[in-house]
């Protein structure tokens, strides 16, 4: 009997590092980053383009800069803007989400997002959603009031056990004076999507900042065990709770997913330039993680780097030019075997 009992706890004790040993190779089996985005305002430049990168700083574009998968096969307004990639908890499913636009219609002339699927970075099956047409007694999104369904990204929620997409909402009826002007008032929302991904609840409010944000992006605080939503303050600059907003990169805080997110009245970025598309991701085997976004008008894109989450020291500019010129996008860990395939594919 006290054999067995041996054997047992010894069977359990093996199994114990068995599967620790299979949870570190897993999580060093990622070696390289990928980069998604899109690169400039044109219909060709509104398109999903790749780039890769062994210390999530220094990109090399794919294909020689070229679309990797054409805004003609899933966009209703044919062309796209601030792909977000994720990979899903399976490991192996990589979920991208997209505005649906084309801004040579108009800053005001996008009411849906696109939602995409894949099992190898390649092969795309996509979902076009257009929000007036989706919820059509949904008040207050009908075509004629609805302007901007802007930058959507997708985080799993554990306790609801479904991905969760959340995105940029601008509506007509809610713009306010700011000086001798009009400013589009933009709030954050969430919808959860369907098991097959195709398909949206009805659009909920995530984050009210007071004055209009665009470019929500939530990760996780697991030393916290909190949400942080890192935004961008935007439009023309007005006086926010005693803060004057300057379109910057900020930060808010909540013990939930959903929210209520307490903001922080101070701004990350690490530049006087106007930047929007803040992204945050891990790198690899390390508690340290990047803030990158878009310095647009300087022709270049800001790193900095963080250990907590909260405050962030410089890094690197890395300048979009050549067959690299990023605009808003995302970044993921990917493995040697996923390198090469996209290699193979778009080299």
């Amino acid at each position: 009997m006290k054999l067995l009992v041996k054997f047992f706890y010894m069977s359990l004790l093996g199994l114990g590092f068995l599967q620790m040993g299979r949870a570190q190779e897993k999580k060093a089996d990622f070696t390289n980053y990928l980069f998604v985005y899109f690169s400039n305002n044109s219909p060709d430049g509104e398109q999903v383009r790749y780039a890769v990168s062994k210390d999530g700083v220094n990109y090399r574009a794919l294909k020689n800069g070229g679309a990797v998968l054409g805004s003609d096969s899933i966009a209703l307004k044919k062309g796209i803007r601030d792909p977000h990639i994720l990979r899903g908890e399976d490991g192996k499913t990589f979920y991208m989400v997209l505005t649906d636009m084309r801004s040579s219609e108009g800053w005001q002339s996008n009411d849906g997002i696109i939602l995409l699927t894949s099992q190898d970075l390649v092969h795309w099956k996509h979902k076009a959603i257009d929000f007036p047409t989706r919820f059509p007694k949904l008040k207050g999104f009908d075509k004629d009031n609805l302007h901007a369904v802007w930058a959507p990204q997708t985080i799993w929620d554990a306790k609801k056990k479904k991905y969760m997409v959340y995105y940029t909402i601008g509506r007509h009826d809610w713009e306010y004076a700011v000086g001798d002007g009009s400013q589009p008032y933009f709030k954050l929302f969430y919808s959860y999507a369907n098991k097959d991904f195709t398909d949206l609840t009805e659009p909920k409010l995530l984050f009210d900042f007071g004055s209009a944000a665009i470019d929500g992006d939530i990760v996780y605080d697991k030393k916290n065990k909190s949400y942080v939503l890192f935004f961008k303050d935007e439009g023309l600059s007005t006086i926010n709770n005693g803060f004057k907003t300057k379109n910057g990169v900020m930060r808010a805080t909540s013990s939930k997913l959903t929210g209520p997110y307490q903001t922080e009245y101070k701004h990350l970025h690490k530049t006087s330039a106007i930047v929007e598309g803040s992204s945050v991701f891990q790198k690899i085997n390390s508690d340290e993680y990047i803030l990158m976004y878009d310095c647009y008008a300087e022709g270049y894109y800001q790193f900095c780097t963080s250990t907590d989450l909260k405050s962030f020291e410089f890094l690197k500019n890395t300048d979009t030019k050549g067959n690299f010129t990023p605009r808003h996008g995302s970044v993921i860990q990917i493995t040697d075997a996923e390198l090469a395939r996209l290699e193979r594919t778009f080299e």
